[in-house]
Order: C-alpha cells, then structure tokens, then sequence
C-alpha cells in the first residue's frame, strides 16, 4: 500500500538499470518534474600508504540522468565532449534545457573552457575557450543566471565578483562601489539567489573561525555593492543558528505563493565533526529554521555531496562522503529524496501511481490517457513509447477510486 511520507528521506534505488552510478564528491545535480541530472564530481586518488587521500581529484567525465517515474539511471551519450580530467569546474547551471559548465586548467599558463549541453538534444555539446581574467578556484560549482550572463563569486584567495556570457565566452571581474574585495582566504563559498542579490555563504580562514552561520555577505547586482546582513536564529531549536561548517549541500525552494526565495543547507563537516542536519533560511525575512522539529535529518553525516528541490518541494541529495567505522571517509554513490514541504495532492497522487504501475516508461500516451493520467502529467512527467498513436484522451478524469488505489497519509514527528 502507498503511503506518503514527509519530511522522511528514502533512497531511490535504481529499479530497471543495470547502469550504477560511481562513487563521487561534489558532484552537481539539478532536477525538473521528469528527471534529475547529476554532472561530474571528483573521483579521488588514494595513497595506499597512509590510506588518506592525496590532494588530487580527478574530474569524472559524464553526465548521468534519473527518471524519476520509473527511478532508472541513464549516461547521456557524446561524453566525450565534456571537460577533461585535467580541469576543475568553476561553474555549472542547467538554463532553458541546456547544461551549462565553465572549468580552468591550472597550469603555468592557465585555460577556461565554457561547455554548452543541450539535454533535449542530448548528442549535442559545444565547447568554447574563453578570455579575460578566469576566478581560479576549487570545488564552487555555483553560477547565478541575470540576464545574459552567468555570475560567480571567490577565487582561491578572496570573494572576487566575476561574470561571464556563456554565447561569448569572455570572463569581467567586477569591481564593486564599496569594495573589490574580501581580503581574507575562503574554505567554502556556496551561493543563493532571490532574483535581485547573490548571497554568499562560507567559512573564513584560516585566521578568523566561525562557530554559526549568523552573518552572510550579499552582492546587490544592480547596485553593484556588498552588503553584510544578520540572520534571525530559530528561538524552536536548541541552536538557532546552524554550525559553521565546510562541504555543505544546498538547494533553493521558492514559494509558488509568497514568492520568497528559500535556501536549504544540509550536512557539511567542522574539522572531525560531521553533520546530518537540515536548514532553511528564508532569504526575504533572513529567519532559519531547522526541520528537525519536523523529524527531518539526512539518513547519514554526510559531506562534499550536493542537493537539489523541485518546484513542487521534494529534496534530493547525490553523492560525498561518510565516514567509516575507522573514522576514514568513503565515498557515497547513493540518491536520497525527501519531502520538505506538504505538496498539492496531484503530486501525492502521482507518487501512487508511480508505486502501483511499474511500467509507464514503456505505455504510449494512449495507453497513459486509458489509465487516467492528466494530459499534463502525461507531457511533463512521463517518457512514453516513440511509436505513439494519436492522442485522443484529452479529457480523462483521474480514476483512482475505481483502480482501487489506496492512499495513506504519513506523519514524521511533528509534520502536519
């Protein structure tokens, strides 16, 4: 029997492929209401002398998508297209159906390369040699789309504002009214956007530590200035504010209602402390709130993965690493989901039908209209058969009470 279950996060196993994704750190994945995508991450060499790894990643040179109706890995073909083990990603977003990934080379004469996927096309990718001054960094693989360009922020040294046209392929750094820079060295930047600022979250070393996340940096495009803002802690916790912390996953929520942008954070590591919580922060009203009042914690302590939330509320995390009984760090390859908000009952309802009928990806569309499926569902969630007939249900009512489907609703801790 379905049932549904908030603020739980399970695993999505792979169901009917015999592809399993690799072990990775810091991969980066993006997902809609059909798939997820997970790009890259590193792959890093161990020292079989100390059993610790050495400082050297190599880039795994593909693209992975999941089906989320029928919960199946695939490996977009034409990989080798994509960035070599020699680069380090600076950049990467998903933007009107195409992948978009900036990486640098680091060398005596350092390059940067601007690669463009299209996932509807998926054979097709370009790949430029851009210009101008390039970030030089490791590991921050946010960029925020404004316009026509694509921001980042930090270099290996300080939080420098860098923008670049992916069609053009030429790197500005920005030099804001109230300052070029922070000068101060980066351990971890993550980045968030509310359609206006770019708001930066990191941890300062190696000369001042953070003990909570109370205070963010925040880049105003239009103003071009920095701006330093104070967070308000959630007084329902014990700790209000989140602990400063490295290799954290975040994702971005917005409320289709208020229109506020919502960042979440999840997992990270504070030297041998790692962690398994999770944390809102809503970016209008700068409030956190931690969802362990609603009984949410990552399956694990987990770090160097990443996170992404679909428009309808549900949470996926891939890849990073946890540790072993030894205290050493292994790399996990294993996609985890959770609701983090009540969604609209068509998506409950489409989760049932995804747990009674296993077989929709190979239903043509008429097959999908003869079992009730809205149309919309039917074009925005469902790959059906190439040898399509004519549509010709455009106006069939849902049928779960006659399929004698069952729903039970699931309380985790405090959900409502």
């Amino acid at each position: 029997m379905y049932v549904f279950k908030p603020f739980a996060f399970t695993e999505c196993k792979n169901k009917k492929s015999k592809l399993k994704p690799s072990p990775r750190t810091f991969p980066s994945i993006f997902c809609d209401e059909k798939h997820l995508y997970s790009f890259s991450g590193y792959r890093y060499v161990l020292n079989q002398s100390t059993t610790i790894d050495f400082d050297n990643p190599k880039i795994i040179e593909e693209i992975l998508k999941f089906n989320l109706a029928t919960s199946t890995w695939t490996c977009l073909p034409n990989q080798q297209h994509l960035p070599t083990k020699k680069e380090m990603v600076l950049g990467v977003t998903l933007k009107a159906d195409k992948l978009i990934v900036a990486t640098w080379i680091q060398n005596y004469r350092p390059k940067s390369f601007i690669y463009i996927c299209d996932l509807k096309d998926e054979y097709k990718v370009i790949k430029l040699t851009t210009k101008g001054p390039i970030p030089k960094r490791l590991f921050s693989h946010n960029f925020i789309s404004y316009g026509s360009y694509l921001y980042t922020i930090g270099t290996d040294n300080d939080l420098g504002v860098f923008r670049i046209n992916p069609i053009i392929g030429n790197w500005e750094k920005l030099h804001p009214e109230n300052g070029d820079d922070f000068p101060e060295r980066y351990e971890d930047v993550e980045l968030a956007f509310d359609g206006k600022k770019i708001f930066v979250f990191f941890v300062k070393l190696p000369s001042v530590k953070i003990s909570e996340l109370k205070t963010i940096h925040a880049y105003d495009i239009e103003q071009n200035r920095w701006f330093i803002l104070n967070t308000i802690g959630d007084l329902n916790n014990a700790e209000p504010f989140p602990d400063g912390r490295i290799n954290f996953g975040t994702g971005q929520l917005i409320d289709l209602e208020s229109k506020n942008v919502n960042i979440i954070i999840s997992g990270g590591i504070n030297n041998t402390k790692m962690y398994d919580d999770v944390w809102q922060l809503n970016l209008h009203t700068l409030q956190w709130t931690c969802f362990k009042r609603f009984g949410l914690c990552l399956p694990k302590p987990i770090c160097e993965h990443d996170a992404a939330i679909s428009s309808s509320g549900k949470m996926f995390i891939f890849g990073g690493r946890i540790k072993s009984v030894y205290d050493s760090l292994n790399g996990v390859n294993k996609l985890y989901s959770a609701w983090i908000k009540i969604p609209k009952l068509t998506n409950i309802c489409w989760e049932a039908v995804n747990y009674y009928y296993k077989d929709l990806d190979i239903k043509t569309s008429e097959e999908l209209y003869q079992l009730g499926l809205p149309v919309n569902f039917v074009n925005s969630r469902c790959c059906f058969k190439k040898h399509d007939y004519r549509e010709r249900f455009n106006k069939c009512g849902a049928r779960f009470i006659r399929s004698g489907w069952k729903i039970t609703m699931y309380k985790s801790g405090n959900a409502q």
